[in-house]
């Protein structure tokens, strides 16, 4: 597997979810062993974050990256998705707010953008981390674990019969599967019930039936148009997990293995692995 970049530079506006404040973006082409790194083009001191599961500093509804200036950026998953989706191992990523752009709360949009500029294979190998031993982590009632396989296979499922919503499981293969078409549109969802609390507390101020799905009581869509795949929300915490897992730095070749998995377990579960060296080899 050969490292690659975008073609040309990107750049994407919007509003951040949970801080309700206007932000652009510009994805740049990074030279070959760069990796994903966040720049903070508002930022006076130390601006560079770069995407590694070991700065991950928050998991409250979105994942947050931090570098030891305490300089941040939020709602990364949704454009780490898209560049794992597409196999970009190098990228810059300028931000000139704390939060990345919800857009229509999916990753369709960055996917979009670099399918319309194109990728360019850059002269080196990009190393890939195999996964030799099973790692697990959390408890019954939510857990997720690696294991060796040929390639990147993730499965993943949620119960959420309780919201009245599907809970069929719902799998991703990154090399046969298409992530532009299967995993890129689903949007991030919420429940009505949930809105007073995080208003509330601040949370979710630029959060709209324009880029969340919301639910009622009983499992129907608010929004015009209703879903766009049936079994949408799963396929959401799929692309959740695939910007999480990005954060590696490595091209994951294993099987994921999830049950009502969130941001929180995504990143234990990277630290369990790097700190099993016996589970993993770099090749």
């Amino acid at each position: 597997m050969i490292q690659k970049t975008i073609a040309s530079a990107i750049s994407v506006e919007g509003i951040g979810a949970h801080s309700g404040m206007k932000s652009r973006i510009n994805i740049l082409p990074a030279s070959k062993d760069s990796g994903i790194v966040f720049i903070r083009t508002d930022a006076d001191r130390d601006n560079s974050i770069a995407a590694n599961f070991a700065n991950v500093s928050e998991t409250t509804l979105c994942t947050r990256l931090s570098n030891k200036s305490g300089v941040s950026v939020s709602m990364v998953e949704h454009i780490l998705a898209a560049l794992y989706g597409f196999q970009i191992s190098n990228a810059i990523i300028e931000v000139n707010e704390e939060e990345i752009p919800i857009l229509d709360g999916s990753s369709d949009i960055f996917a979009r953008e670099i399918a319309s500029v194109g990728t360019v294979a850059q002269s080196k190998k990009r190393k890939c981390l195999k996964i030799l031993k099973n790692v697990k982590i959390g408890e019954e009632d939510r857990w997720s674990s690696l294991s060796p396989a040929d390639h990147l296979i993730l499965n993943l499922s949620c119960d959420f019969s309780k919201k009245g919503l599907r809970t069929t499981p719902f799998s991703y293969d990154l090399f046969q599967d298409d992530f532009a078409t299967e995993i890129a549109p689903a949007r991030t969802f919420g429940f009505f019930e949930d809105v007073e609390y995080l208003r509330k507390n601040n949370l979710a101020l630029g959060s709209s039936l324009e880029n969340t799905i919301v639910f009622d009581a009983n499992g129907n869509a608010l929004n015009d148009g209703g879903l766009r795949f049936d079994d949408e929300p799963i396929r959401h915490k799929m692309l959740d997990l695939i910007g999480d897992l990005s954060l590696s730095e490595y091209m994951i070749i294993g099987q994921y293995d999830g049950f009502c998995s969130g941001h929180k377990l995504n990143n234990m579960l990277l630290h369990a692995l790097f700190n099993s060296p016996q589970s993993y080899t770099l090749e």
